[in-house]
């Protein structure tokens, strides 16, 4: 049996900014708010919540999603997002536009006219304005871009311009973006610093949090329903991101170590088997971007344990002082590893689930 849908928990506040913030727009007063959390915290499924408040209120949304998969394309989250304006033959106002247009050629296959006039990023980001205003039937519009810390420089330009324009339009710029450092994120918090941009932060859920999320999932009455032991692990091991609580539910479901049965649910067996797939392939992604010194240096931490110590780290790979601390701090950035105070010259992993990842691609020999 699968768990159910995911439940937001532990999110009123920042679901009562969208919605203010969503109201504005639609009187005319524009905005942008930046959901900026780590991975897994539940940026986008927020953002979801905002759409579906968007749409329900008859709101126009354009939504687009930077990546890093493929060769880079400038302005791909922004082309994304204006593109459904194109694909149902609806006429735009040129009166609008007026020159504006041949310079949205950038962006908008069916206006290029095959020119590559230099033009600014403020006159871009001006076309853009004025197409979405041009676009919003007079109810309001919601522009998502998710994962802006993937974005690319070209499109980051043009949201620089927008972020400042926005105040008198019936438009909302809502963008998802990770704690880890990123001009996207230095751009966000310098719209804060000029009180441009909203920040709604999404910390990791607290311990009763995550038991909340997790009754709501197994569709329990309550935490009291969930096994201790599940509480428990899910809580060491989720760090509060609500991605690992789906997550590590689904693995021991689909292990069969969580069953529901005639008076509800129980255990069986370890919990603590390998994680699911998908996890620890989500996992590893996140670990390659460290490269693979820092790969290499995690996977010997991993096999010290939960806890490891910098001197037989160093030891163990070979490396120079600067070389190892270079490695720890991305892996701190990425959220992966912690130092652990008040211990000097120690770190530990932030929860269970890298060390298990990092395991399945290691031979018995390298984990010994």
């Amino acid at each position: 049996m699968r768990s159910h849908a995911p439940s937001l928990v532990g999110r009123d506040p920042q679901l009562s900014q969208l919605d203010s913030a969503l109201a504005e727009a639609r009187q005319g007063r524009g905005g942008v708010v930046f959901l900026v959390g780590e991975a897994g915290v539940g940026k986008s499924r927020l953002a979801a919540e905002a759409v579906g408040g968007a749409l329900g209120a008859g709101m126009r949304v354009l939504r687009g999603r930077s990546s890093t998969t493929g060769p880079a394309v400038p302005f791909r989250p922004l082309t994304e997002a204006l593109m459904p304006l194109f694909r149902g033959g609806e006429p735009l106002d040129d009166a609008a536009l007026g020159p504006y247009r041949p310079v949205l050629g950038r962006l908008i296959p069916e206006w290029d006219t095959g020119e590559r006039e230099s033009s600014s990023m403020v006159i871009l980001g001006e076309a853009v304005l004025r197409l979405l205003l041009a676009a919003g039937r007079g109810q309001g519009q919601l522009l998502l871009l998710e994962d802006l810390h993937d974005a690319d420089p070209e499109t980051l330009g043009v949201l620089e311009y927008l972020v400042d324009n926005l105040e008198y339009t019936p438009v909302l710029l809502l963008a998802t973006v990770r704690t880890d450092f990123s001009d996207a994120l230095d751009l966000a918090q310098s719209a804060r610093r000029r009180g441009v941009a909203t920040l709604a932060e999404l910390p990791p859920l607290t311990r009763s949090q995550v038991e909340e999320m997790t009754a709501a999932q197994l569709g329990a009455g309550g935490p009291h329903e969930v096994p201790p032991a599940v509480r428990e692990r899910l809580w060491e091991d989720s760090a509060g991101s609500p991605y690992l609580v789906e997550e590590l539910l689904q693995s021991m479901i689909g292990a069969g170590t969580l069953v529901q049965g005639a008076d509800g649910w129980r255990t069986v067996g370890d919990l603590r088997r390998d994680v699911s797939s998908t996890l620890a392939r989500g996992i590893l992604r996140r670990i390659d971007r460290l490269g693979t010194q820092g790969l290499t240096l995690l996977s010997a931490a991993a096999v010290l344990g939960r806890r490891f110590p910098l001197t037989v780290l160093q030891h163990m790979t070979g490396v120079d002082d600067r070389t190892l601390l270079s490695h720890l701090h991305a892996g701190v950035a990425a959220r992966l590893v912690i130092p652990d105070e008040p211990a000097p010259d120690w770190y530990s992993f932030r929860h269970s689930p890298p060390i298990e990842a990092l395991f399945t691609q290691m031979t018995p020999g390298q984990r010994a």
